[in-house]
């Protein structure tokens, strides 16, 4: 029982730090700052931060 809170607070820490690095990324798009130094800021994969700011201007239009 105790292995499987352990996993569940694990992934839960996960979607939360995934979450945090995507509104971060978001937030520096719009300042304008490019999207590879935007990864950079995030450490995160670059082609994944272009499809999170794809996503958010597709939500805005």
């Amino acid at each position: 029982m105790c292995h499987e809170m352990e996993k569940i607070y694990s992934e839960g820490m996960e979607s939360g730090e995934l979450k945090a690095k995507k509104e971060t990324a978001l937030s520096l798009a719009e300042m304008g700052l490019p999207v590879e130094k935007i990864a950079k800021a995030v450490n995160h994969d670059v082609n994944e931060v272009q499809k999170w700011i794809d996503e958010n201007l597709c939500a805005i239009k």
